[in-house]
């Protein structure tokens, strides 16, 4: 173990750390699957549509959550949380994230 510099994880904890996951996605993510492809199914009426869009979507979600579980909550946080400006970044306004040119 000494002096290999990777450190090992017990599949129990990694077990119970995870989100809730439907078919390889996040719980969130799989609702968010739905909600799009009932929104897409509603507006082309064409079940075949319904049968592309679904897969699709899901794939994309399997391969981001494949990599990390929580990507699409992360991703939320980052939206909800907002960006810095470059009012911030640069040291105007005391330090506030302030988007006012004045």
């Amino acid at each position: 173990m000494a002096g290999t510099g990777r450190l090992q994880a017990d599949p129990l904890f990694q077990g119970l750390a995870r989100p809730t996951m439907i078919m390889g996605v996040s719980y969130l993510y799989f609702v968010i699957n739905a909600m799009v492809t009932m929104i897409v199914y509603i507006n082309t009426k064409n079940f075949l549509v319904l049968l592309g869009v679904g897969p699709t979507i899901h794939l994309i979600g399997y391969l981001i959550c494949m990599r990390e579980a929580r990507a699409i909550e992360l991703m939320m946080l980052r939206a909800r949380e907002g960006y810095r400006s470059w009012n911030n970044i640069m040291g105007y306004h005391y330090n506030t994230n302030s988007y006012d040119v004045f």
